[in-house]
């Protein structure tokens, strides 16, 4: 069949352009309703709510929440239904990187070309500003109950979904991993973290190297495995996470739901391993962050499979998502031309 959008269209260069001001539209309209809500927080010290303004309205490209408004559209929801749901995801994306850039994490300095929260307000209160805005989360998605074409059993399906993808079995647990698989992107491929514990805690000491990298349920700690869960989860659970949401709000059941979480964690996957590349290949300047990879010894596409295998991988990712986008029953067609074009854009981003 012919795909509505830019992987069998004759005009890519035309389709991907109206796909750049649509992403713009949509951050708009994020932008807007995010501090609707952050206006709404009572009884709070001003320093705080400056402090979760600070890293929520310092821009990006939203496009977790606009995931999340498209897939809801694909299955005849308007955006507006699942708004408070979008605005949710936003928030626990940015309380994520919170946390991610403070000195004990990735010790980074910059954040979408602007100081990373710790650097504007200290340690402590960033610390605070990333706990409020995850507390605040669950209480935004849950006005989406209130809205009457989702409904609240919609609305309760999603937001355990969304738990559940955003927590220990997700992306937290992705980012313990990536926590401690610092060096293992080294020569010596060993945990720098794990083994500094191992010194200063009993508790610790004589523990695998799997005890800190990996769940049970992931036998070999080989450095394929450490990967593939830290990108699985790390960023590619809130991906799913933005989808799922969409879908779930919408009421998509059965094959439906299937092949969308799988155009998800396809989707997912190939985000980071552009972030992989874009690593070693752009600026400072041109990703708005520090290029801390490769200086913090972290395990990647790219240390592993090198630049073109990780091209390659990306590639294979696309054309399944784009198969499983192809496989939907109940999605209108016309509507589905956002979540073609949003793999697209996530393999050849330059930001």
């Amino acid at each position: 069949m012919n795909k509505p959008c830019c992987a069998a269209c004759a005009d890519h260069s035309k389709e991907m352009k109206a796909f750049d001001a649509y992403l713009k539209e949509r951050a708009k309209l994020i932008e807007k309703n995010l501090a609707k809500f952050t206006a709404k927080i009572p009884n709070a010290p001003k320093i705080l709510t400056d402090a979760m303004d600070y890293s929520l309205q310092a821009g990006g490209k939203r496009v977790r929440p606009i995931l999340a408004l498209a897939t809801a559209e694909a299955f005849g929801k308007k955006a507006a239904d699942v708004m408070p749901a979008a605005c949710a995801l936003e928030m626990l994306h940015t309380y994520s990187l919170i946390h991610d850039d403070l000195p004990s994490m990735d010790n980074d300095d910059l954040r979408r070309g602007k100081p990373t929260n710790h650097k504007v307000f200290g340690e402590d209160l960033s610390l605070l500003a990333g706990d409020a805005l995850l507390t605040y989360v669950f209480e935004v998605f849950a006005q989406n109950g209130k809205i009457k074409s989702v409904g609240a059993g919609n609305t309760l399906n999603a937001l355990q979904h969304f738990a559940h993808l955003a927590g220990a079995s997700g992306m937290v647990g992705g980012q313990t991993a990536d926590v401690y698989a610092e060096g293992m992107g080294t020569q010596e491929a060993t945990s720098a973290r794990a083994e500094k514990i191992q010194k200063t805690s009993k508790k610790l000491a004589g523990k695998s190297l799997h005890y800190f990298l990996l769940p049970q349920s992931v036998k070999e700690t080989t450095p394929e495995n450490v990967l593939l869960y830290i990108h699985a989860n790390k960023t590619g659970a809130l991906i799913r996470a933005s989808v799922e949401t969409g879908a779930l709000l919408a009421g998509v059941k059965g094959a439906d739901l299937k092949h969308i979480q799988k155009y998800a964690e396809c989707i997912g996957l190939v985000f980071q391993i552009v972030d992989d590349i874009l690593d070693v290949t752009a600026s400072a300047k041109q990703l708005g962050k520090s290029n801390s990879d490769a200086q913090n010894g972290k395990l990647t596409f790219v240390s592993l499979y090198g630049l073109e295998g990780s091209r390659k991988h990306a590639q294979l990712l696309i054309a399944k998502a784009q198969k499983a986008l192809d496989s939907l029953k109940t999605a209108r067609r016309k509507n589905l031309a956002p979540l073609y074009c949003m793999a697209e854009f996530f393999k050849t981003r330059t930001y």
